[in-house]
């Protein structure tokens, strides 16, 4: 059985305890731990750590720019030939 890291022989080394004797630094350690919770879950039933299914077939939404007012764009009256 595989035995817990520890810190000081008191409790169990933590994510960024171990980036920290790493040299990784605290803004990327952060963004690495909310890469992580976005891409995995716990299984309810076995407990263990799941990657996410990525999302298939989902369209993007058209980026509109902050002045872009609601109303569509009058169409052309000249026919291309």
């Amino acid at each position: 059985m595989p035995q817990p890291i520890r810190v000081d022989n008191e409790r169990p080394a933590t994510v960024r305890d171990t980036a920290r004797v790493l040299g990784v630094s605290k803004k990327r350690t952060d963004e690495l731990v909310r890469l992580f919770e976005r891409t995995t879950y716990r299984d309810a039933k076995t407990g263990e750590f799941v990657i996410r299914a990525k999302k298939s077939g989902t369209i993007a939404k058209k980026d509109r720019s902050p002045n872009a007012s609601g109303k569509g764009h009058k169409a052309s009256s000249r026919r291309k030939a």
